[in-house]
């Protein structure tokens, strides 16, 4: 790299052949942190570990295992799936107004409850969404306002 003198300040020239250096460097700066936190997503946590869980839960499905089986390899895979989902709305919270962050926090808060519910719906379960809705609000008053 060469030094040159532009409008009055000392800068290296970059030997690379782009139109734009720093905007390449910049591009490259902003792939090496998405892939750094796309990996601390990934493996941010111990309970990734059974993420795995998910496609054996299906196989065992497929495979006609057993519902016990499936079922307990789908309740283990929606562990990290839903503490995933928290970590998620609270980085997002971050940057958003306490508002946003609440109303994100309210709304994605209870996805796992609502994929399971539309499962159940879809199965013609509908006493199991309601109990599933009645346990979930009386956990919440419960817990969070503790009563």
């Amino acid at each position: 790299a060469t030094l040159c003198i532009a409008w009055g300040r000392r800068r290296r020239r970059s030997t690379s052949r782009s139109a734009f250096p720093a905007r390449a460097e910049s591009m490259r700066r902003r792939t090496k942190s998405a892939a750094h936190a796309a990996l601390h997503v990934l493996l941010g946590s111990r309970l990734n570990l059974l993420l795995p869980c998910g496609p054996a839960a299906l196989l065992a499905a497929r495979l006609g295992i057993g519902d016990e089986i499936s079922f307990l390899l789908a309740l283990a895979a929606l562990c990290p799936l839903a503490e995933r989902i928290g970590y998620a709305t609270e980085q997002a919270a971050l940057h958003t107004s306490s508002q946003a962050g609440a109303l994100l926090n309210a709304t994605f808060g209870n996805a796992t409850e609502l994929i399971v519910s539309l499962c159940a719906i879809r199965e013609g379960l509908l006493r199991v969404v309601q109990l599933s809705l009645l346990g979930s609000v009386l956990s919440n008053l419960l817990l969070v306002l503790g009563c």
